[in-house]
């Protein structure tokens, strides 16, 4: 899986001052980011963005400027809870009333119009997007959901529409409720919210012992006055920006980043990581701005039971 990935969750407000997706952003940002030589890209269908990162794909596989559908790497997600910035159709508003059967049924519906909206044959990542509803969702109900959803992805694993599967937001116990629940995969990637003062330690130390890769989302967003300053003076030390240190502190911390962007210079710039190192003060003088309030607003992983 490639190191950082190109997130397409365009979250924006609306005319009204509603929050909404606004997947036509999707057709722009994803030529552009072609033409910066980005080949992974991050995606659910709850963002409505398959389609249109699709139709873009699709014409560079017809016009032959990517070879193969090997090129790309694809990440996308199913089994959402409510939102309310989503359409019915694209999410499970009545997760905590659904039956393990509905969930399965509507799981692998999902997963198919994934692979349709996409125009491909098989994602290279299909993550399980939430544990379950945080807020009228019980533990025992979302467990039996969570599985019963991980069953999908398993099976879609098994006919090749996918080359690995993983989570998204999940906790330790999550996992571990998961395993002790009999699914016969261990994730491959649990996805979370992290950045320079949201570090979930526990998650992070729990999945590499597990050999679970850890990506982060969402690894700029929430940055301080507090942090800002250190890593202003660090990024004029390496000739590097705000962001490129964020997300340096991420990679030596052991994960991998989905970023969003539209603009074709930061493109270039979230992919020039790999040329310097932080010190092992540095490191530690970052890690000492982890806040238990940090982060832009999402449910915690430790708050969904």
């Amino acid at each position: 899986m490639p190191s950082i990935v190109l997130g397409t969750a365009h979250l924006m407000d609306s005319p009204n001052g509603k929050m909404q997706f606004e997947p036509e952003l999707t057709f722009r940002q994803t030529e552009l980011a072609l033409k910066a030589g980005l080949r992974s890209f991050d995606t659910a269908h709850i963002y409505r963005s398959q389609s249109p990162l699709g139709q873009v794909l699709g014409h560079w596989l017809r016009m032959g400027e990517l070879e193969k559908r090997s090129d790309v790497w694809i990440t996308s997600k199913v089994f959402h809870p409510y939102a309310s910035a989503a359409f019915e159709i694209s999410h499970m508003p009545s997760l905590p009333t659904m039956t393990p059967e509905d969930v399965q049924l509507r799981t692998k519906e999902f997963f198919e119009k994934s692979l349709l909206e996409l125009n491909l044959g098989y994602v290279d990542l299909m993550l399980l997007h939430w544990p379950g509803e945080q807020n009228k969702g019980t533990m025992e109900t979302n467990r039996k959901l969570r599985l019963a959803a991980w069953t999908v992805l398993e099976e879609c694993y098994h006919r090749g529409w996918c080359r690995a599967i993983g989570v998204a937001n999940f906790s330790v116990d999550h996992l571990e409720q998961l395993e002790e629940d009999g699914a016969n995969i261990r994730p491959h990637v649990n996805q979370i919210e992290a950045s320079i003062e949201v570090q979930y330690t526990d998650i992070r130390e729990y999945c590499k012992s597990k050999n679970i890769v850890l990506q982060a989302h969402s690894p700029i967003r929430g940055i301080s006055n507090e942090s800002s300053k250190s890593i202003k003076e660090l990024g004029e030390k390496y000739g590097k920006d705000n962001g490129q240190i964020a997300m340096r502190y991420l990679i030596q911390h052991g994960y991998t980043i989905a970023v969003l962007t539209k603009k074709y210079d930061r493109m270039i710039s979230n992919t020039k990581l790999f040329d310097f190192e932080l010190s092992q003060e540095e490191m530690n003088t970052l890690d000492s701005f982890n806040r238990d309030d940090g982060g832009w607003g999402l449910p915690k992983p430790h708050e969904i039971p």
